[in-house]
């Protein structure tokens, strides 16, 4: 596709997606692939060309043989290791003589797009504002503690003296050109300040046809998938449904630190049914079918407040009714047919909606199911997302040309 000049729009990339092949180095990689399918699928509208910033805990396994897992190919990898100081600097300094010759060979992108507010990128970037002819420079945030936060003089006078780090509430100000949200709730963050954006949640990553509703019998029964970690709040979710004192059951299945103690609490507990770490990850969506209700249990801690929790969209995908917090704009694409509680007093709101959902008719959860997985499908897919983040780039970049 093209824009006013007759010509495709030129897209740099600055992110942390690793690239082909490296999944098996690190399971916790497995969060990027989203992203990864979103990009690809962005190439199809857009010339784009990116850049990976990887953590250094991968440098000793770089030479590995390849997985076959999926990954982008970046046209330049830049690391984050220790000294961190040193690398800091050396990253920078090899990521502005890349731009430099991309730009001496008249390549120079229409827009750069920055993944979250990384040291390395935000002195590039502080460096990129000062040139007479620049592109435009738009920020993807998909998780961030620092918006909105006041800070206290005395750690605003210590950053003075931390070469190459900014906080994050006086980076996100470089960042006027546009933004892509992960979180619908993060506008309030730049609307006051004129910031055009654009909301990108997440990306499903598995394609799943759900298996047709069959008329079944018993009490209804929970379900939760995804990472065992305390910001999910995965066990107070398990005492809570305990509490609830309903006659249907709970399924867990995931890994993280907390196997240990849902392990312990399923041999106490014979409504509890944990079923450890799957195969594959894409094995949740046909492990899900076994229950009536998912529950999305995520807080608004520090950073998670201000990304969309991507379990939504594979939930929705599984096409079951889902039982959720509003933490990261959840209720924007679950709309009427999500079930919500509230993080406050969390164990007591999640016991009462647990009762309620117990006593709905099962028809009715399977008809929201139905509704959710027909909308997620419809405008939460990667080439929708795409189509969406595309216009909104074409658009600034039509209106707010390059700056002369």
């Amino acid at each position: 596709m093209t824009i006013g000049t007759n010509r495709r729009l030129r897209l740099l990339y600055l992110g942390n997606q690793f690239p082909p092949g490296w999944a098996a180095r690190n399971s916790s990689l497995h969060r990027y692939c989203g992203e990864i399918f979103f990009w690809q699928k962005l190439a199809q509208f857009a010339d784009v060309s990116t850049v990976g910033l990887l953590h250094g805990k991968l440098w000793e396994r770089r030479l590995e043989p390849g997985d076959g897992s999926p990954g982008l190919e970046h046209e330049l990898v830049l690391w984050e290791r220790n000294p961190a100081l040193w690398h800091r600097w050396v990253s920078w300094r090899r990521l502005r003589r890349y731009y430099l010759e991309k730009a001496q060979r008249g390549e120079m992108p229409d827009a750069v797009v920055v993944c979250n507010l990384q040291h390395v990128y935000n002195h590039f970037v502080k460096w990129l504002r000062r040139q007479p002819r620049r592109p435009l420079i738009v920020l993807q945030i998909c998780d961030s503690g620092g918006l909105g936060e006041k800070i206290p003089f005395s750690r605003r006078f210590r950053y003075l003296f931390k070469p190459m780090q900014m906080l994050e509430a006086k980076a996100v100000s470089m960042y006027e050109d546009g933004c892509i949200l992960s979180s619908v709730t993060s506008k309030k963050y730049f609307e006051p300040r004129g910031v055009p954006w654009v909301w990108h949640p997440a990306n499903y990553k598995f394609e799943y046809q759900p298996p047709p509703q069959s008329n079944q019998n018993g009490p209804i029964r929970f379900g939760y998938f995804g990472t065992l970690a305390n910001v999910y709040a995965v066990v107070p979710m398990v005492h809570a449904f305990l509490k609830a004192n309903v006659p249907g059951t709970l399924h867990v299945c995931g890994m993280g630190d907390l196997s240990g103690e849902l392990v312990k609490l399923a041999e106490l507990h014979p409504n509890f049914h944990f079923d450890g770490f799957l195969p594959k990850e894409s094995d949740c969506l046909g492990w899900a079918q076994k229950v009536d209700v998912l529950i999305n249990s995520r807080l608004p801690v520090r950073g998670q407040d201000n990304s969309f929790p991507s379990k939504i969209l594979e939930y929705g995908v599984a096409g079951k009714a889902i039982l959720s917090t509003h933490t990261g704009g959840v209720d924007a694409a679950l709309g009427a047919e999500g079930i919500y509680f509230d993080t406050e007093n969390f164990e007591e709101s999640l016991q009462g909606k647990i009762r309620e959902v117990s006593a709905m008719d099962r028809t009715e959860l399977q008809r929201r199911g139905q509704v959710i997985h027909d909308r997620i499908v419809k405008e939460f897919s990667c080439e929708a997302q795409a189509q969406r983040v595309f216009e909104f780039l074409a658009r600034i970049v039509e209106s707010r040309p390059a700056h002369q």
